[in-house]
């Protein structure tokens, strides 16, 4: 395949990789250091967007996809996952800058991963800037949001946290019934766009027998990863689907 060049009006060319150039990224991506030197990371990104228009991530699909654009799609979580992993410590850095005794440092580490990915995902690298400074900035800015959402909350609800509050009562009352059902209902739907792992560490979080619930170490142990990394996916997952609840249109009317 060669590589394909994008421009427009205004804009610098954008000069894909080839599908070779993307194997050899992807192929320093599985070994790491063992493989040569690390691919700069304006070639990193650049892989990333050749693997998305490849998997035609910039359309809209009107058939099932083929083997071929599954396999890109592969290929483009692969580079994106590594991306985010290398980039965490910009998340960290930000929410131990900003901080804030509104939001607990959990809560914000997900909103700033999130955000984070976010980053990754629309970084341009074509225009010339480092991605930490776009990413930074970024954070920074969903951070802020945040605070900002949760002083307008407590202002509205100026009560302390009871523990009590979390035990469930014996008949829950109409609200709480509506909000399980449109919790179910974007879980179902997956209006959120959980990933496959998401999915599956929340369900293994929080199943519907408690006395099955993993343990991050015992989810880590499955799924190939740390238990650090396992809470880190549980709280981003956790962030989307407070996301879509604050955005559902009948919770909105309540």
């Amino acid at each position: 395949m060669a590589s394909e060049t994008c421009c427009s009006s205004g804009r610098s060319v954008e000069k894909l990789l080839t599908a070779r150039e993307v194997t050899g990224v992807l192929s320093w991506i599985a070994v790491g250091a063992d493989a040569g030197t690390e691919p700069d990371e304006r070639t990193l990104f650049i892989a990333l967007r050749t693997c998305a228009r490849l998997a035609g991530r910039d359309k809209v699909r009107r058939r099932p996809a083929s083997a071929r654009t599954a396999d890109w799609e592969q290929h483009w979580q692969r580079v994106r996952s590594y991306l985010v992993e290398r980039n965490m410590g910009l998340a960290y850095s930000v929410v131990h800058r900003v901080g804030s005794h509104k939001v607990s440092e959990d809560d914000l580490l997900s909103d700033a991963l999130l955000g984070l990915t976010r980053a990754v995902d629309q970084f341009n690298p074509w225009k010339g800037y480092r991605f930490s400074t776009y990413a930074c900035t970024v954070i920074a800015r969903d951070l802020m949001r945040r605070c900002k959402r949760e002083t307008s909350y407590r202002r509205l609800f100026p009560v302390q946290h009871d523990v009590t509050m979390e035990r469930p009562t014996k008949r829950p009352d109409v609200g709480t019934e509506l909000y399980v059902e449109r919790l179910q209902r974007a879980l179902g739907d997956n209006v959120c766009q959980l990933t496959d792992l998401e999915t599956r560490v929340l369900a293994q979080r929080f199943p519907e027998d408690p006395e099955s619930r993993l343990t991050f170490l015992e989810i880590g142990h499955i799924v190939g990863l740390s238990k650090e990394r396992v809470r880190q996916i549980q709280n981003i997952a956790l962030t989307k689907l407070r996301k879509a609840l604050d955005e559902d249109p009948v919770l909105a009317r309540c």
